[in-house]
């Protein structure tokens, strides 16, 4: 069989070996810009699984495997992206640690010297006394602010946590909320703005934590306003779904800083440097946020040179006049 493929000519014999040559030459040209990318590709995947996350594979075709090779770059740079923002996270964290140590110690230490100057009698008149009374008692609400919000977050993050449903009218609800507020916004210089929708608006929703979850972005407002300023809250519903924003002005910020308003641990300084509030620790909003994806709504934020409107959306339940 071997021998009957053989051409019996010469001259067709070495047709056939130029043919052969030839094929093999085009071949090794033809695939060599391949291997050479399949290589690099090996190469580039090597170095990015050793933890440089800071390299990039050439892309010289726009073929496949230019594609493939940009999809490994984007994905080294989702995880450089990931690995940052963990080691900051990590790093609010220790800074949180420290200054959750030291804001519990002067509080504790300020309450303890207030409560040893009442015990001891040791104040010149009523006035006096009711000073010393006053701030121990704000000393306390800014202990309470900070161990609330550390247990609440603890609670979500680690999804230690039940929804007690209950139909509400959630138009009522937010205007008790603002009616609420609305002294204390004054005191800060702050004019508060009601647009609610007239109608009922029946709900099924945890009322606790959805409470807790408009006051931090209430107080959120308040701490960032410009004085003399205004917070606007909008309510309106349109079918199944149901709105409510909350509108401020205050110091512009970076967009950098706008994708890290709901992150963790995260903090501003005040548009009011003298804003009379317990102290924040970065906590209010990512617990918003968790609270309202916990009800199943969404929540954002849009800004334009200082103007701020946190939104939420969630959905209505059948309401009692359709029901």
């Amino acid at each position: 069989m071997v021998f009957s493929i053989i051409p019996h000519d010469i001259n067709e014999l070495i047709r056939l070996l130029i043919f052969i040559g030839i094929y093999i030459v085009c071949f090794i040209i033809l695939t060599r810009n391949i291997v050479k990318n399949l290589s690099q590709l090996s190469n580039g995947l090597m170095v990015i699984a050793r933890g440089d996350l800071n390299y990039r594979l050439p892309i010289s075709r726009l073929d496949e495997l230019g594609a493939v090779a940009q999809n490994v770059n984007h994905m080294a740079e989702q995880l450089q992206k990931q690995v940052e923002r963990e080691r900051q996270l990590e790093s609010s964290k220790m800074e949180l640690i420290t200054n959750v140590s030291h804001d519990l110690r002067t509080p504790l230490t300020s309450i303890i010297g207030y409560l040893d100057l009442l015990k001891k009698q040791a104040f010149q008149d009523e006035n006096e006394r009711e000073r010393y009374i006053n701030n121990a008692f704000n000393k306390t609400q800014q202990l309470k602010k900070l161990i609330d919000d550390l247990f609440e977050y603890t609670r979500l993050s680690y999804g230690d946590t039940q929804m007690n449903l209950q139909e509400v009218d959630f138009h009522s609800l937010i205007e008790q909320m603002a009616s609420e507020f609305e002294p204390v916004a004054r005191e800060q210089g702050i004019n508060l703005i009601k647009a609610l929708s007239p109608d009922p608006i029946f709900m099924r929703i945890d009322v606790e934590k959805i409470v807790r979850a408009i006051d931090n972005l209430l107080m959120n407002a308040l701490k960032f306003s410009l004085v003399p300023g205004e917070i606007r809250i909008n309510l309106f519903s349109q079918g199944r779904v149901v709105k409510l924003s909350i509108e401020n002005h205050g110091n512009p910020i970076t967009k950098e800083q706008e994708e890290q308003l709901f992150e963790r641990f995260y903090t501003m300084q005040p548009s009011q440097s003298e804003v009379n509030l317990p102290s924040g620790y970065g906590l209010g909003l990512s617990i918003a946020k968790s609270i309202v994806e916990l009800q199943g709504g969404r929540i954002w934020l849009e800004h334009n040179e200082g103007y701020y409107r946190f939104n939420i959306e969630l959905n209505r339940s059948v309401t009692k006049e359709e029901g």
